[in-house]
């Protein structure tokens, strides 16, 4: 018996180091396609210089920032016919000074944004929003508990706007920096104060959405500065994001295949299209801050 033990666990052995002897290395080669210009442009009615990124999309395996498109003609149409004319900096960035050639700051208004791109006209169109103002903001301490770090949270208090429906993005600062550095999967998006919007019209902001603005991994601490910004947004934008939320959380066991998110940059016809991705989005802000005592 004991030699047909051993006669067993040497086969086993045997067996797994082949296992293990044929794993070899395999190089996938995808099909790169056509490369697409992608649009970053969210701006604000502030009298701050505004930026809007052009990106080219890249091979999927490249492991570094997508390159920067230069040569295009940009600018935004507001009322009027007015133009608001984008200068390229380089790599991909173009941009417009608020305090020089005035802001694009008129509410209930609609702008337009043209590209002029390989010789093709592209557009998008938004309507500047208003945004309810931040009335104040509280903080209290927390001892630490499962999920959440010992610490000072804050929260801000506005309310929306009644008998209409409205798109919210809310960001959230510690001392100046993001506290969850813009990561697409953790985008805090409301509709009237709460995240589905139902009942929620003209109320004040629910809890989980005015508590957002403190990350529990890194809560605030004496002496630092908790800030929040309040963007108004359209529906269009506002699926655009949601939808980008989706797709950065989708994945493990039951992940589907990810998928280019609907732009609302059209042809000049008006027409949806598959050469520009990304969107642009005309948003008014409503700013508040409190240091930690």
């Amino acid at each position: 018996m004991k030699d047909i033990f051993l006669v067993r666990f040497f086969l086993l052995s045997f067996t797994c180091l082949s296992l293990f002897a044929c794993e070899d290395e395999i190089d996938v080669d995808l099909d790169e396609g056509a490369a697409q210009l992608v649009v970053d442009a969210f701006l604000s009615s502030d009298s701050s210089q505004q930026l809007i990124r052009l990106s080219s999309t890249a091979p999927y395996f490249l492991n570094e920032a997508t390159p920067g498109v230069e040569g295009v003609s940009v600018k935004i149409i507001g009322p009027a016919n007015a133009e608001y004319v984008f200068q390229s900096q380089g790599n991909g960035s173009y941009t417009y000074n608020p305090t020089t050639n005035g802001a694009m700051d008129s509410i209930g208004a609609n702008y337009q944004l043209e590209l002029i791109y390989e010789g093709e006209v592209f557009l998008a169109n938004s309507k500047l929003n208003p945004v309810p103002p931040i009335d104040s903001m509280t903080v209290a301490f927390e001892e630490e508990e499962l999920g959440a770090e010992e610490g000072y949270y804050t929260q801000f208090w506005a309310r929306d706007f009644a008998g209409r429906k409205d798109y919210y993005w809310i960001k959230g600062f510690k001392n100046g920096v993001p506290i969850r550095e813009d990561n697409p999967a953790s985008l805090i998006l409301s509709e009237d104060a709460a995240f589905g919007g139902d009942g929620a019209d003209g109320f004040i902001f629910i809890l989980p959405l005015r508590a957002a603005i403190t990350n529990a991994d890194d809560p605030f601490q004496v002496g630092d500065l908790s800030s929040v910004e309040l963007y108004s947004l359209n529906e269009e934008v506002f699926e655009y994001l949601d939808q980008v939320t989706i797709q950065a959380n989708n994945g493990g066991l039951f992940s589907t295949p990810p998928a280019n998110i609907r732009s609302n940059i059209r042809d000049a016809n008006g027409n949806l299209q598959e050469k520009v991705l990304g969107v642009f989005s005309m948003s008014s802000v409503s700013r508040n801050q409190i240091q930690i005592q």
